[in-house]
């Protein structure tokens, strides 16, 4: 910060003939195109939001552990009320178990996760985001764990496994509810 501002007041010294000049004071965009016209660079202003949702993003710890602790469900047996790997799991038993082991406690049941957390749009989604469905009952009634690509593991009942399912299965697509970040 000091070197930006010691380049700042040496430009405003001597980039006129006419003497010092004073960083306009009406806001930041105006303060950095007088830097833009000191130092003859462009330096836009960023869109921290947008560059955000651009970049590739690595799970924090915690979304690494949920990441890390649901892909070793894979293969457990689906039981309606399981919330263990001994007894086996339901979908919500799974999301809890999975985020207790994060640190993170979460409610039983899938419509009382939904109240948890920030909302996240579809395009927004992180690996360790939990994503809802409406399926047996209206509302948040299935939720999985968000683990990148489309893709989120949950209980499959089809299946009779803790399985990978693809957001973009027809079956999801027309029983999308919403997501949202714990961690």
């Amino acid at each position: 910060m000091k070197k930006w501002l010691t380049i700042l007041f040496a430009g405003m010294l001597f980039s006129s003939t006419s003497g010092a000049q004073a960083a306009p004071a009406s806001g930041y965009n105006q303060f950095i195109a007088s830097l833009d016209s000191i130092l003859g660079a462009s330096m836009p202003v960023a869109d921290e939001q947008l560059i955000a949702a651009r970049l590739p993003s690595q799970p924090s710890g915690q979304a690494s552990t949920i990441l890390a602790v649901a892909s070793n469900m894979l293969g457990q047996p689906v039981v309606w009320g399981g919330a263990s790997p001994s007894q086996g799991f339901d979908c919500s038993g799974l999301v809890q178990y999975v985020y207790r082991q994060a640190g993170i406690d979460l409610p039983r049941t899938a419509d009382l996760q939904f109240l948890v957390g920030r909302t996240v749009s579809p395009a927004a989604l992180q690996p360790g985001d939990l994503v809802y469905f409406t399926t047996y009952e209206p509302g948040a009634s299935h939720v999985g764990i968000y683990i990148g690509g489309s893709k989120f593991i949950h209980t499959s009942f089809s299946n009779g496994v803790v399985a990978i399912g693809d957001m973009q299965d027809n079956y999801f697509v027309q029983r999308y509810y919403g997501a949202k970040r714990v961690w």
